[in-house]
């Protein structure tokens, strides 16, 4: 329970800097180059790489084109058979934020877990160009960038399992699950191909809020990954800042996202849901460079 305060505190004092900015991007197919701003931008095309340098984007003061305002609900678009993307304008307790969330079916992709502690980057330096279609930052980490809680990569286990709390994504064989560890805990030599494991649950099995979620009133931006009734795997992040943990896990329930369990992942200036469409990405970049994210892949 001290590591579990500990890194709370950590969270907490890292996200009080930027809480109200969301870390979006523009492009500008002349000059390759990214430029952070705070509205809400179009996709961002795809491997900047160029003006990219180690923990920042490199800002330009190019002139950025009038749009279309954007409706406050998307509704579900399809990007490819099994991956769909939704963008939703949400208010929470007099305040606001535009959530970004995929849902993926399990039975037409592969999900793996990706881990490089001697390597952190941004969520969207994890991507693929050949074959990613969707990442996400993963758990918890300590200052060194090393897992917090049991990490399973392509088979390869590190970090350690977390007893009687939070909950784990994990994947074995076809089966693709969000499980509470309360009632399915992890089990050493348990064949799972890919995990993660973080806390707290949010919603917990049958698609209730959890009721004993200690978050001290802590607004902050949140990730989270949730498994629907019909066995669907669900995104969503909240880059805003506008949810407590207690009230993301009530919304996620009354929500019409039709969630059985819902589990946070890392949260703060790791926050990052990128789903490529085409050549585009659409959704939100993490700030901050992150060791770990889950990623979905063509079969």
């Amino acid at each position: 329970m001290a590591l579990k305060c500990c890194l709370l505190g950590v969270v907490v004092l890292i996200v009080s800097a930027c809480i109200s900015i969301e870390p979006t991007a523009s492009f500008d197919p002349a000059s390759t180059s990214i430029a952070l701003r705070s509205t809400d931008p179009p996709p961002i095309a795809l491997w900047p790489s160029s003006d990219q340098t180690e923990g920042h984007r490199v800002a330009t003061s190019m002139p950025v084109a009038t749009r279309t305002p954007l409706p406050p609900d998307t509704g579900w678009i399809a990007i490819r058979p099994g991956l769909e993307y939704r963008e939703l304008a949400v208010n929470w307790d007099d305040r606001s934020d535009r959530l970004r969330m995929a849902r993926v079916d399990p039975a037409q992709v592969r999900f793996r877990v990706l881990y490089s502690p001697d390597r952190p980057r941004r969520v969207s330096d994890w991507i693929n160009p050949a074959r990613t279609l969707l990442a996400v930052n993963g758990g918890f980490f300590d200052p060194d960038h090393h897992a917090l809680g049991l990490l399973i990569s392509d088979g390869d286990v590190a970090g350690y399992a977390y007893d009687g709390f939070g909950g784990m994504f994990a994947v074995s064989g076809d089966s693709v699950k969000v499980r509470w560890n309360v009632t399915q805990p992890y089990v050493e030599g348990e064949p799972l191909a890919q995990a993660r494991q973080n806390f707290p649950m949010l919603v917990l099995p049958g698609g209730k809020p959890n009721a004993e979620i200690d978050d001290n009133l802590q607004l902050a931006p949140r990730t989270i990954v949730g498994q629907d009734r019909s066995d669907r795997i669900v995104f969503v992040v909240s880059p805003g800042g506008a949810f407590t943990l207690t009230g993301l896990g009530q919304w996620l329930a009354a929500s019409d996202l039709e969630l059985d369990t819902a589990l946070n992942l890392d949260g703060g200036t790791s926050t990052g849901l990128l789903v490529r469409d085409g050549n585009q990405l659409r959704g939100v970049d993490s700030w901050v460079n992150v060791p770990d994210v889950i990623v979905v892949e063509a079969r």
